[in-house]
């Protein structure tokens, strides 16, 4: 029965953290996913991750070329450890049957990571012992992150990507007929013509020549260049590239793009509608199961209360029963059925808690003092728009200030800065100060730009980099972003993509392993060809290769662009990603190696560009939208449900506070004329949807004064959730 209960509330924490994960029947699965899922262990696993993948720094060819090379062996044995453990304990917590017959990620790791290792042993060995080897395997450790349980969100990315690529097939296969198509008519028509290009290059002669310059203006990096021979020698060729540019341009690329983001949402909702019908099946298989027990098939007050502390152990008794009296139960002897049950699973991603015990420190250690009279009106001052636009007139000013570089009033605004913190911290408490973005922001500003002057003033001997005192300079003048960021209409935006960022990460990932692989390919096939050398070394000049000279390469300086550091190498990459002048960058190692080097630079460009970068547009696009027209019409799908659980714990006698104002929340509410003694009495008065306002209830009322706020996943399905039937799933 107890073992009952765990499964039941594993699989709520793994509902509601957004995990599909095949739990094993006969193990302690809520044990092991605590573990698992906690932030402790999540760290752990990243910071093993981020090592495998920072792990090329201190490799050969190692831009830290100080550093010994056990130290890397040490390191990526104890990242591989590490992982390992991991996949071992996610093997543990789940059915290895149903995993290994539904599942590929499994194989995959055990895969690479048996590769891995055998490479890792082997290239060590020859190194040791003065031989050169090729890890072969580095590539591979992007999978690894991929191929642990906890990499759900990058195998769905992936999975989108994927399904993606038939149809983004169709439209590359179209343009590149249109690209030879045009390829053969520029060569017949200009190869008579015996044209160059201002380096003396044969012009539209060779028809391999022919069809990448055409591709690289197709990116617009070589344009107008690439028409220029053509048009000085007649005006009429310039119709040739106006019509190029049109039809690839103009409309495969756009069309590319258009396909690319019509398929990704069309695939990212039946990606959601099946994360959904998996999870109301094992709402029901949770339901079955606890109650198998029970004669009439209901969930007990008393397992309730079980299954309530097991999903949150530090939940006290009073939030238990409110929590059940969010529910429409007229006698606990009852029990829950299946539709009750749903509505509990859904109204647990409200965020209930007592007004008690969301008190600061101060209100608990000195209620006397922080609930009188001044310090109320303080706390009340620090929460009006009064307060804010004083705040704002300072930055600006302050801003003025660092523009002109009058420096004499920096510690008058610093000092007024550091009292705004320290206000807000005792009107809402440290904790709640720093549970907003926004304040850590600013925060950080105030403590850098602080620790900076006190630098300047009081260590006169103290020798600081230029570019470090620059940085800081550049941080003090981003108090300006905090300035619109309080602005409301501007509030929305910043708020969305704060909304936006958690799955913006993953994409920033996926992007980030293209740029690995590329990485560790490219330095084993140019390392060296180029480098940057001292301006005294005769060779300087051309990179330290002699085939450079003269070359546009050479002349740009370009240099310090090369693959012969992981460093280096991921920055060359992002240059040739942005397109500007990446065929300049290419030629450089045509130059040095053969033609057949466009093939690295061309499979890189359709992978990062083409691909990866126009899906992480479509995605950026569609979430921005959604969480856009979201906030902006505070139209939720879960305030139905909000209103429907005030009212409930209001009946029973609660005092519920909520984020909201609901009345503001509905776009159809009439607009009110101008009142200027309104705006005027609102400007000074502290708002009273506000944590920070609910400082004057006695102890008496904080026992039946609850804070509700809806901190779920924005993909949750109410209406199906609490519809959810044997028949309907």
């Amino acid at each position: 029965y107890t073992q009952d209960v765990e499964y039941a509330a594993a699989e709520i924490l793994a509902i509601n953290g957004g995990h599909y994960i095949r739990f094993a029947l006969d193990k302690p699965v809520l044990r092991l996913y605590t573990v698992i899922y906690s932030t402790f262990w999540y760290w752990i696993v990243w910071f093993a991750d981020a090592a495998l993948l920072l792990l090329p720094c201190i490799e050969r060819p190692a831009y830290f070329t100080e550093v010994p090379p056990w130290v890397a062996l040490i390191i990526e044995i104890a990242a591989l450890s590490i992982l390992f453990a991991s996949f071992i304990l996610s093997m543990r917590l789940q059915d290895k049957r149903k995993l290994l017959r539904e599942a590929v990620f499994p194989y995959i790791f055990a895969g690479v990571f048996l590769l891995t290792s055998i490479d890792m042993i082997i290239y060590y060995v020859l190194t040791l012992r003065g031989h050169y080897y090729v890890r072969w395997s580095r590539p591979l450790r992007v999978l690894f992150p991929f191929a642990l349980q906890a990499g759900q969100n990058i195998r769905r990315v992936i999975r989108n990507i994927l399904r993606t690529l038939p149809n983004i097939g169709n439209v590359m296969f179209l343009f590149l007929f249109s690209l030879l198509t045009f390829t053969l008519l520029g060569v017949g028509i200009l190869k008579n013509k015996k044209l160059t290009y201002p380096n003396g290059y044969e012009y539209f002669t060779n028809y391999l020549d022919t069809a990448w310059d055409l591709y690289v203006l197709t990116t617009t990096a070589n344009n107008p260049d690439v028409m220029m021979p053509a048009f000085n020698s007649s005006i009429l060729y310039v119709i040739f590239f106006v019509a190029y540019l049109l039809v690839n341009l103009y409309l495969f690329m756009n069309l590319l793009l258009a396909v690319i983001f019509s398929n990704y949402k069309q695939h990212l909702q039946e990606e959601r509608q099946l994360i959904h019908k998996r999870q109301l099946d094992i709402i029901l298989v949770i339901f079955e199961r606890i109650t198998q027990h029970s004669l009439n098939r209901s969930l007990s007050y008393e397992t309730y209360v079980r299954l309530m502390r097991a999903v949150k152990p530090e939940i006290t008794e009073n939030i238990i029963d409110a929590y059940w009296k969010t529910l429409d139960v007229t006698n606990k002897e009852d029990g829950l059925n299946l539709r009750q049950f749903n509505e509990l699973l859904l109204n647990l991603n409200f965020g209930l808690r007592q007004r008690s015990s969301d008190q600061t420190i101060l209100q608990k250690k000195i209620p006397l003092i922080y609930n009188s009279k001044p310090s109320r009106i303080i706390i009340d001052f620090v929460n009006t728009d009064l307060f804010r636009a004083i705040i704002n007139l300072l930055i600006i000013g302050n801003a003025i200030c660092l523009a002109a570089s009058y420096n004499d009033l920096e510690w008058f605004f610093l000092s007024l800065f550091i009292v705004e913190a320290l206000l807000k911290m005792y009107a809402i408490g440290v904790k709640e100060y720093f549970h907003h973005r926004w304040n850590i922001f600013d925060f950080t500003i105030v403590f850098v730009s602080t620790t900076y002057s006190l630098l300047t003033a009081f260590v006169k001997t103290l020798s600081l980099n230029r570019d470090v005192l620059d940085t800081i300079l550049v941080i003090r003048v981003l108090r300006l972003v905090k300035l619109v960021g309080n602005v409301e209409r501007f509030k929305v935006i910043f708020g969305t993509f704060s909304k936006v960022i958690p799955t913006l990460m993953t994409y920033l990932r996926v992007m980030f392993m293209t740029y690995y692989v590329f990485a560790m390919i490219g330095m084993e096939i140019f390392q060296n060809k180029i480098a940057q050398l001292d301006k005294t070394f005769p060779l300087a000049e051309f990179c330290n290769n002699t085939r450079l000279n003269g070359s546009e390469f050479a002349k740009s300086q370009y240099c310090r662009n090369n693959f012969n550091d992981y460093l280096s190498s991921l920055i060359l990459l992002f240059e040739l990603t942005v397109v500007n002048q990446w065929h300049v960058l290419a030629s450089g190692f045509v130059i040095v190696t053969s033609k057949a080097a466009r093939l690295f630079f061309l499979a890189f460009h359709l992978c990062a560009v083409i691909v990866v970068l126009n899906i992480f547009t479509a995605f950026v696009i569609d979430s921005f939208l959604n969480q856009y027209i979201l906030s902006k019409s505070k139209e939720f799908p879960w305030i139905e449900q909000e209103n429907l659980i005030a009212e409930r714990l209001t009946q029973q006698g609660y005092r519920v506070i909520r984020r909201y104002d609901n009345s503001k929340q509905s776009g159809t509410r009439t607009r009110k004329k101008f009142n200027l003694l309104e705006q005027l009495r609102t400007f000074v008065q502290p708002s009273i949807y506000r944590r920070m306002t609910v400082v004057l209830q006695s102890m008496a009322e904080d026992e039946n004064a609850l804070l509700l706020h809806w901190c779920g996943d924005v993909d949750i399905d109410p209406v199906a959730l609490l519809n959810l039937t044997n028949d309907t799933s």
